[in-house]
């Protein structure tokens, strides 16, 4: 009996090709689960974020209206408040750059980041929120200041009650004490 060792050959070479597919396969399911997982953890830190960043002004009667107040014109604020306001921008200011290198790395779903950034660019248009924006930038990333900046320019300035009405802020009595 001879042996075809060809023929041997052949076999293993497709056994060992479909094994490869497989392989490949299992590779491309793994990858499109962490994926998943990835931005789907990606998702509950923007949520918990902007929970934190909404209980903390309900929290605190103060910070929120010095918020209100900054956003309107960042130079009416005592110095104390501005020192405030700036640390609040800085946390708030957070969540989007989070949200923009999260975004940039593919872990954060298109929809959910430009819903945020139509959010930002509105608070940003606000001219006290935009002359803090000019000002302090030591603490944010360059290439997040310089995409933002850009976007930034094509918006005029509005204070924020007009684009939206829920922080409006004549509705409280925001005088400094």
């Amino acid at each position: 009996m001879d042996i075809n060792w060809e023929a041997i050959s052949a076999v293993a070479g497709l056994l060992g090709a479909i094994g490869v597919i497989i392989t490949l396969i299992y590779l491309s399911a793994q990858i499109r689960q962490n994926n998943n997982q990835l931005s789907g953890a990606a998702t509950v830190a923007v949520y918990e974020y902007q929970r934190g960043l909404v209980d903390m002004l309900t929290s605190d009667t103060e910070l929120y209206k010095i918020a209100l107040r900054g956003n309107e014109d960042f130079n009416t604020l005592t110095e104390w408040e501005k020192q405030r306001f700036t640390l609040w921008c800085l946390y708030e200011t957070g969540m989007w750059e989070m949200c923009h290198k999260l975004y940039k790395q593919g872990a954060l779903d298109e929809t959910l980041y430009f819903g945020k950034v139509k959010y930002w660019l509105q608070l940003h248009s606000s001219p006290g929120r935009r002359d803090w924006w000019t000002i302090h930038t030591a603490m944010l990333s360059d290439e997040f200041y310089k995409d933002v900046s850009a976007q930034l320019k094509d918006i005029p300035i509005r204070k924020l009650r007009e684009t939206n009405p829920i922080f409006n802020s004549s509705v409280h009595d925001v005088k400094p004490e």
